[in-house]
């Protein structure tokens, strides 16, 4: 990578890879980058956790191939990664697996090349090497593959464009690991076995690797399709072809409740939230997306100029609130000077995190019973922070935020409509009301769990059915009554 010249405007591009699935398995390198990005330029196929470790401030661009949205060429790829990096940002390219492994980084390298734009790599965990052994499989063994070969399978055997020597492949002994082949499985097996592979040759298919979604079929080569056929396998998915396929050597545990159920988690703010990380601990593949954002109320300036007027204390429920104060002040023409003399307070951690990085000292909740309070007692501005129990405080409350319903994300509703995920999880009114906006009608057979009794009531006033309610409201009480729910479903379904 070469250093971008000081003062040329100039920016640059990272081609990293985002690994197999599991966001764990993105290298330290990537996260760090990620955590610098102006732009990140992402695929379908890149896990859309991996995106939280972007600032809230840079610029998302999907350009995953969908049936259902726009299709991005890999020209307009090339000229948004160069034009971005032209205008100076520092554009992170995150792409599934590893970008120089059926990824069409090197195309982007030259792209970026021929363009004068810095570029640099950082390799990913290949899906290839990854999944399979995530699901039991050695793709090399001493013992039964002291080769491997990997291929695309985007392109049926005998199509002129293919390069692949299907009937060489056919008659080695060794392992093959096929990607992008699902569409082109009954070709795939036709062709090795006129190449002379034997019909019991062992094949494993494994359906979304690397994530709590896993799913293995293990059959042989003559029944591949077939039995592909009747399991509804569906991309993506690695094909391994070989002796070993028939291994299942230390392979990741499925045994957990929520194993195999893929989550729709609803937020409300842009940070991962607490009930996606309960869900994943019992098992489920979680997938957060943002449906609404905070944004300062429309009349909050003038009731936070009137309340400060007389406040002796100002009370931060979140890190959103601190910047919405910073915002409001700003569209006043005043900066953070105006809340000298105030005891600012924080409800947690992150809050004291977001005024320490303003220069402003804080007190916790608990330390605003410390002082002593004047003869009328102290004004103490709040949001929607708890107040406290203990002091001598008149609190006047003042909404700071209000929920702006966000943009919907192009590759949620593909999943939505192609029946991806089982359970739609709903932890407040306001998700329950931008889910039902942005994606509704939900599928008929998706599951519906709300946190408590108002945020089903807001489920069923915006036309959503709710399946699971917890009896006592909680992020933990949630997950763990989506477990219930789906544990007794499947008691009563017996084996499949």
């Amino acid at each position: 990578m070469h250093a971008v010249a000081d003062g040329c405007g100039a920016g640059e591009v990272w081609l990293v890879g985002a690994g197999p699935g599991d966001p764990g398995l993105l290298t330290v390198r990537g996260r760090e980058l990620l955590a610098a990005a102006d732009v990140v330029v992402v695929d379908r196929l890149a896990g859309a956790m991996l995106l939280d470790h972007a600032p809230s401030s840079a610029e998302i661009i999907h350009v995953g191939k969908s049936p259902t949205t726009r299709s991005w060429s890999q020209e307009e790829i090339n000229a948004v990664l160069v034009d971005r990096a032209r205008a100076g940002a520092r554009v992170v390219r995150l792409k599934g697996g590893d970008p120089y492994v059926f990824g069409r980084g090197g195309e982007e390298a030259e792209a970026c090349a021929a363009a004068g734009v810095p570029c640099g790599v950082v390799p990913g965990v290949t899906s290839a090497l990854a999944v399979p052994a995530l699901a039991g499989v050695p793709v090399t063994h001493r013992d039964a593959a002291q080769e491997i070969v990997i291929v695309s399978g985007h392109l049926s055997p005998g199509h002129p464009g293919s390069t692949v020597d299907w009937a060489g492949l056919a008659a080695s002994r060794a392992t093959i690991v096929v990607l992008m082949g699902v569409a082109r499985l009954m070709d795939i097996a036709d062709a090795l076995l006129a190449g002379g592979r034997a019909e019991a040759t062992p094949v494993a298919v494994i359906e979304r690797g690397a994530t709590p979604a896993q799913r293995v079929l293990r059959t042989t080569l003559d029944a591949l399709a077939v039995d592909a056929i009747a399991a509804g396998v569906r991309s993506p998915a690695v094909i391994v072809v070989g002796e070993v396929a028939a291994r299942d050597d230390a392979a990741v545990d499925l045994t957990r409740p929520l194993a195999g159920v893929r989550v729709l988690v609803a937020r409300t703010r842009p940070r991962p939230g607490r009930l996606a990380i309960e869900l994943r601990a019992l098992g489920a593949d979680a997938v957060e997306t943002v449906v609404a954002r905070p944004a300062p109320a429309i009349d909050a300036m003038a009731g936070l100029t009137e309340a400060l007027a007389g406040a002796d204390g100002l009370l931060f429920a979140d890190p959103d609130e601190v910047g919405a104060v910073v915002s409001l002040l700003r569209r006043g023409g005043r900066d953070v000077r105006a809340l000298a003399g105030l005891t600012l307070a924080a409800a947690d951690a992150r809050v004291t995190a977001a005024l320490d990085a303003l220069g402003l000292a804080s007190v916790t909740r608990a330390g605003l019973a410390v002082g002593s309070p004047r003869s009328d007692g102290r004004v103490l501005v709040a949001g929607a922070a708890e107040a406290p129990t203990s002091g001598d405080w008149s609190v006047r409350r003042v909404a700071l935020l209000t929920d702006m319903t966000a943009e919907p994300d192009p590759r949620i509703a593909d999943e939505l409509r192609h029946g991806d995920f089982d359970v739609a999880a709903l932890a407040s009114s306001t998700a329950a009301r931008g889910t039902a906006e942005l994606y509704g009608p939900l599928p008929p057979d998706l599951l519906v769990a709300a946190m408590g009794r108002r945020s089903a009531e807001a489920c069923e006033a915006a036309g959503l059915r709710v399946d699971i309610v917890p009896a006592e409201p909680g992020v933990r009480p949630l997950a763990a009554a989506v477990a219930d729910f789906v544990t007794a479903n499947r008691a009563t379904r017996g084996p499949a």
